[in-house]
């Protein structure tokens, strides 16, 4: 039997390797997102200042669309990446004063709750998806699927994240500790020959 959990473990940290090289590229996207977005909203506010104060007749309607596409995205993709490191907003002051072994249980039936919404939320940008093929947006003149692809694809890595979480639980293998990451890349720069300099 321990042999059985042990190779579950093991298949189960593999599969966290993995889910952190996407979550760590997702982070990057969600960066760039949110940078896209300043830029943008940057760009809407100079061309109005631009317009009261020198009275140039300067537009830029594009900007603050873009900039809300930009905020969706990094809302969407950032939330579940959050989710991820368990960094999302919640309160655990109760799972922290209860015993450890009911703690488990208490954050395993968080994660569910939370993946039936994260569930919930990609059935509904679905739908959206099939809505926006009709509609575009009224400055940049694009469908409003592209958007609510953003919505999708940060649901869906919403789920596997959460996902991971209750399979973690389950095992009691628990969250990835920060400790043992760089144990295992000090290990791996050893092993490699390489050096930190």
């Amino acid at each position: 039997m321990y042999k059985c959990l042990d190779q579950h473990n093991k298949r189960f940290r593999a599969l966290q390797r993995m889910m952190t090289s996407v979550n760590n590229v997702a982070e990057k996207c969600a960066g760039l997102f949110l940078m896209g977005m300043v830029v943008a909203i940057s760009i809407s506010v100079f061309a109005r200042m631009l317009y009261t104060y020198t009275g140039i007749p300067l537009s830029a309607p594009w900007a603050e669309e873009l900039g809300r596409f930009m905020m969706i995205g990094s809302v969407f993709v950032g939330g579940a990446v959050a989710a991820y490191n368990l960094r999302l907003i919640g309160f655990d002051a109760f799972v922290g004063a209860v015993p450890a072994h009911i703690a488990r249980w208490l954050r395993l039936v968080a994660h569910i709750m939370t993946l039936t919404l994260a569930l919930l939320l990609v059935w509904k940008s679905i739908r959206l998806i099939e809505l926006g093929l009709n509609v575009w947006s009224p400055a940049m003149a694009v469908p409003m699927s592209y958007v609510y692809f953003l919505m999708f694809i940060g649901c869906v890595l919403l789920c596997a994240n959460t996902f991971m979480h209750v399979v973690g639980e389950l095992l009691d293998a628990g969250p990835w500790p920060q400790k043992d990451l760089e144990t295992m890349n000090s290990t791996a720069i050893k092993n490699s020959g390489g050096n930190a300099s």
